[in-house]
């Protein structure tokens, strides 16, 4: 029979909840069902092969397609059970991709043409199903993350023991350790999980009848996995994972795990039993609500010389990653302190460590369960039992760096001998014993300093107890010690020599730890400080390739993201290794077709592929995503020697860093592009809004004077005298002139923002300039007092004297607009102080009523009128306050700008600057200088 996770026990939890409680889930389920370009994911769950769950599928797939759901099958493992394979029928479906290998033919699922195909629905049976080389992905479950992302819904299967969170259970109940496995996530993820239970009884009747398997395999796996304890064992299993993904989906996610769950921190070590730790913790952190930290304690001498240790390394991190862990890298010769101090800094007290049991009690002390729990004993620490590890490996000893190496020995060698050969000369000197022995210490800890392992340490104590017993202790040249005092001297001095010796290449290491740690934050400071510099997003990603490069001394391909290239991605970009003189940074290769198509990839699904991962890795390049949470910014390529190259984790946490430093780099310069546009945007919606404001507040009087007088005119011409049409004429003159001129300044402003209008400046005499200008002013300028007032006649500046005309025309109405009939205005001009250098000052100023200090900030802005004046009536003040910010547009068009100060008593002044130009010689007069 077929469980599903109803709509009925959903509404009966949801009924035990406040109202508050009801409606947030409401809405987080209406916000579910909206679009979001997401594809949904359902997952038919059994515990064993032969359940039906593939039979279910199918049925649920023929009800969806009978309401009118477009349905296809992208792959569906070949049955012998003649009713499963009848549902097909009806269905369509899509042909498997042929994949030779080895010489066998295999089939796979066509990822391409189901995404090609797109359909509402696919179908992709065996979630937890490996593919054959040469596909895209390496796990098929990753093909529907990919048909998730692209918005098709996917119907699929798994069994039980395939989740990577329960397989340590399973193979400690079944002896089967499962090689497919898919991580919890996937399976936690999913939108709909239908649970499909058989009785174990039905089961085994099924492959007793061959239903199931062939009959020969089926009576092996009755006698193996498929026996009648495991089955009910495998079935309470699936039972419970059902029913607890269902009551985590019940209880409401509104609230953060990490707010109200306990974190719980793991040391990952490079042991075969490291992945079992791993998984125990990521089910402690479950349990618990809280999240899971993993940390590596990194030696630098061992990532160097065991790569055995590398693999299991890396096999536990990817791990850690697929059960959602943080990994965190840190620098020790010894796990135990740098774990307990990271716990104690980050506030986390539920601990993870795997043990192992010592042959030897006395060794115990040693263990590393033993130590955490010594050095944290207000923390809980769980030990899990490494059961998967023959043998208990260096790393989790505090004596991890006894690395034999001929080195080692070749040095202990030279300093006894260098230690004797000094000794010799003192005793020919002074047979003082007490000097020789210093001079053994004093040599062994001299030499320590290059060592490379603490066997160096051994062999030195060792060999200058040796070396002092034969060359220096009575009788000499023998092995013999007749002195009361040998044993203690002997006991002396290779307890100080190993002592030494062993805090001196204990220095070494924490010295050479210091280094990294300094160059790492050297490294992300600089990283750090170059990105905020960038302007542009091209730059972010030059910054952060040369800082790769520093830091893994290897190519990289960088690829910037730009919806309107081919790809989404613009030409790629080589950064070599500098002093290589092109190397691989020059090949070609680098940069071919198949190298980009795979950086495509990444770019439009945000997920690393390439070299060394699970998505397609015949590449030369290993590709990553420069992103945030939601954007995709650009793709680094880093160019990988072969399958099985690595970084180590230093590094790669330092690769993280920067690429996520990158990322965030980009998001800021995205946003505040965003910001300057909304800017942009809302000052043209305010333009906009004041000029429709202006035109039909501002032009409607004129044009309604205008309309008023022709009418006047037209109706009424014969019995008007001349004098009542002469001043209807002037009227209709005058609001026509004042039209024009606000028209044009309107066509102004607007060409000098979009720098249509070029400057084209000359030297032209400022009187003449003056002149012009009053001959273009509003005729209220009658009724006020007009000077000029130029001290030399023959002065002259540099400007575009149009342009300078319409400043004057403009600065002249203003000051006829806004101050009372009979005031005074005068026109200035004069050469600047010698201090200012070669510039002519011109001003406009009247003795009006002035502008307050408040509004002086804001004359200049874009049809803002002034709030004070002290011309009356309603043509005075008419206006769009176009004049002073098209005077201020041209100034600025000029290299310089307009400023407003107060006139004394009372008034304003608007004055500025243009450079000084010379009077051009005449022809005699430059001949005869």
């Amino acid at each position: 029979m077929a469980v599903a996770e109803g709509r009925d026990s959903e509404e009966a939890v949801e009924a035990r909840r406040d109202p508050e409680a009801i409606l947030a889930r409401l809405r987080e389920e209406e916000s579910a069902e909206a679009p979001s370009g997401r594809g949904k994911l359902k997952v038919f769950f059994g515990y064993a092969a032969g359940v039906g769950k593939t039979y279910a599928m199918l049925q649920e797939a023929h009800r969806a397609q009978d309401e009118g759901a477009d349905v296809v099958v992208g792959y569906v493992e070949p049955h012998t059970r003649a009713d499963t394979l009848a549902l097909l029928d009806g269905l369509e479906v899509l042909p498997p991709q042929g994949v030779q290998h080895r010489g066998i033919a295999l089939r796979e699922l066509d990822l391409d043409g189901l995404l090609a195909r797109r359909p509402q629905i696919a179908l992709v049976d065996e979630l937890a199903h490996t593919n054959a080389p040469g596909c895209r992905h390496r796990k098929r479950y990753q093909d529907v993350e990919e048909l998730l992302r692209s918005g098709i819904d996917v119907y699929t299967t798994v069994n039980v023991q395939h989740l990577e969170g329960l397989n340590d259970k399973i193979a400690a109940i079944t002896a089967v350790a499962p090689a497919e496995r898919i991580p919890d996530r996937i399976f936690d993820a999913a939108d709909s999980v239908e649970l499909v239970d058989l009785e174990p009884t039905d089961l085994i009747a099924r492959l007793e009848a061959g239903k199931v398997y062939a009959p020969v395999r089926a009576k092996t796996a009755l006698a193996h996995f498929f026996s009648r304890p495991n089955l009910a064992a495998l079935r309470e299993i699936a039972l419970r994972r059902a029913a607890d993904r269902l009551t985590r989906a019940s209880t409401g996610t509104s609230v953060p795990r990490a707010e109200v769950g306990e974190d719980v921190l793991v040391l990952v070590t490079a042991d075969d039993g490291a992945p079992r730790v791993v998984r125990a913790a990521a089910n402690l952190a479950e349990a618990l609500h809280g999240t899971l930290t993993a940390l590596v304690v990194e030696d630098a001498d061992e990532r160097e010389g065991d790569q055995a240790g590398a693999a299991k390394l890396r096999a536990a991190l990817a791990v850690a990653e697929d059960l959602g862990a943080r990994v965190v890298t840190l620098s020790g010769d010894d796990p135990v302190m740098p774990f307990v101090h990271y716990a104690a800094t980050s506030g986390i007290r539920q601990l993870v460590v795997g043990a192992q049991a010592s042959r030897h009690r006395w060794l115990r002390r040693l263990d590393v369960d033993v130590r955490v729990m010594r050095a944290a004993p207000e923390a809980t620490v769980t030990v899990v039992p490494a059961v998967d590890a023959p043998s208990v490996l260096r790393r989790l000893h505090a004596w991890s760096g006894f690395t034999p190496t001929a080195a080692d020995a070749g040095r202990a060698l030279a300093a006894v001998a260098l230690a004797t050969a000094i000794g010799a000369l003192s005793w020919a000197v002074s047979p003082a014993t007490s000097v020789i022995l210093m001079v053994y210490l004093l040599v062994a800890l001299l030499l320590a300093t290059r060592a490379d392992g603490f066997l160096y340490a051994v062999l030195v104590a060792l060999g200058s107890v040796v070396a002092y017993n034969f060359f220096f202790t009575a009788p000499r040249f023998t092995f013999h010690a007749y002195g009361l005092s040998a044993p203690v001297i002997f006991a002396f001095l290779l307890a100080g020599t190993l002592a030494a010796s062993s805090l001196a290449i204990r220095l070494k290491r924490q010295a050479a730890m210091a280094a990294r740690r300094s160059y790492r934050t050297e490294v992300l400071l600089e990283s750090s400080r170059k990105l905020q510099a960038a302007a542009t997003l091209g730059g972010c990603l030059e910054t952060a390739a040369a800082q790769v490069v520093k830091i893994l001394d290897r190519p990289v391909v960088i690829y910037q993201a730009d919806a309107a290239s081919p790809g989404g991605l613009r030409p790629p970009r080589v950064f070599d290794v500098p002093g290589t003189g092109g190397g691989d940074g020059s090949s070609t290769a680098l940069t071919a077709p198949g190298e980009a198509a795979v950086a495509a990839w990444v770019a439009a699904n945000g997920e690393p592929a390439g070299a060394t991962t699970d998505t397609l890795r015949e590449t030369r390049c290993l590709y990553l995503p420069i992103r945030t949470a939601d954007t995709v910014f650009g793709v680094a390529g880093l160019v990988m020697e072969d399958d099985c190259d690595d970084f180590g984790s230093f590094e790669r946490n330092l690769l993280v860093a920067l690429l996520d430093e990158c990322g965030q780099a980009a998001q800021a310069l995205a946003l505040a592009a965003e910001r300057r546009d909304l800017s942009v945007k809302a000052e043209k919606e305010t333009l906009r809004s004041n000029l429709l404001r202006a035109i039909s507040h501002d032009l409607r009087t004129p044009l309604t004077s205008i309309s008023g007088d022709a009418d006047m005119l037209l109706a009424s011409a014969d019995a008007l005298g001349d004098e009542q049409r002469r001043r209807l004429l002037t009227d209709i003159y005058e609001d026509a002139t004042w039209l024009i001129d606000l028209v044009e300044n309107l066509l102004s402003v607007t060409r000098l923002d979009d720098g249509a209008v070029k400057v084209r400046c000359q030297p032209e005499l400022v009187a003449d300039i003056f002149a012009d200008a009053l001959r273009h002013v509003s005729r209220g300028a009658a009724e006020h007092h007009l000077t000029v007032d130029v001290e030399d006649e023959f002065l002259m500046a540099q400007m575009d004297g149009r342009l300078m005309v319409q400043v004057m025309v403009n600065l002249v109405n203003n000051a006829v607009a806004y101050t009372p009939a009979g005031s005074s205005i005068c026109l200035s001009a004069r050469r600047a102080p010698a201090s200012e250098g070669d510039r002519v000052i011109i001003a406009v100023a009247d003795d009006g009523p002035g502008i307050p200090d408040a509004e002086k900030a804001r004359v200049f802005d874009l049809f803002y009128h002034g709030g004070s004046g002290g011309a009356e009536g309603g043509d005075a003040r008419r206006g769009m306050g176009l004049g002073l910010a098209l005077c201020r547009s041209i100034l600025r068009a000029h290299g310089g700008d307009v400023t407003l100060t107060d006139a004394r008593p009372h008034g304003c002044v608007f004055a500025f600057s243009l450079p000084a130009a010379a009077l051009p010689a005449e022809g005699g007069e430059a001949d005869e200088r």
